[in-house]
């Protein structure tokens, strides 16, 4: 008897010293994997006065157009809107949307701090840049860098 309670006791702590697989945290790094660098264009933004556009209203649209080289893990992409590129950084972030989703910023010819999503299948996205004079949104299209 006290053999199979020393034997109970041993398998407990054993038990309780590494967790279960599930109970681990996942690598922070996959959990922001896109699984490749992405190449995003959107013809046309959405402008929308200061707090938003009212409901039904759909806000002024212009063809100004944009494109976005994401990479996999975020960090260091391009940014290029119908003046010219340059160099752009996504950070990603957890949050309550369905997609990928990450900050881009800017900081040489325009200064962005814009939020991006990228839907599930990698195919759509939205780009909001918010400023002073309003927010402008992008959506368009995204297909796998060099396809």
């Amino acid at each position: 008897m006290i053999r199979a309670l020393i034997l109970l006791g041993a398998l407990s702590l054993t038990a309780c010293a590494a967790p279960a697989a599930s109970d681990r945290a996942p690598d922070p790094d996959l959990a922001f994997a896109l699984g490749y660098d992405l190449s995003c264009d959107a013809s046309e933004a959405v402008h929308c006065p200061p707090g938003g556009c009212a409901a039904g209203q759909t806000g002024e649209t212009s063809t100004l157009h944009i494109s976005l080289s994401v990479p996999d893990r975020g960090g260091a992409g391009r940014f290029c809107i119908a003046t010219g590129c340059e160099d752009a950084q996504f950070e990603p972030m957890l949050t309550r949307a369905q997609g990928w989703t990450a900050r881009m910023r800017t900081n040489d010819r325009t200064n962005y701090n814009a939020d991006l999503e990228i839907s599930r299948n990698l195919r759509e996205f939205t780009l909001r840049n918010g400023g002073a004079d309003g927010v402008d949104t992008w959506t368009g299209t995204c297909n796998a860098a060099g396809s």
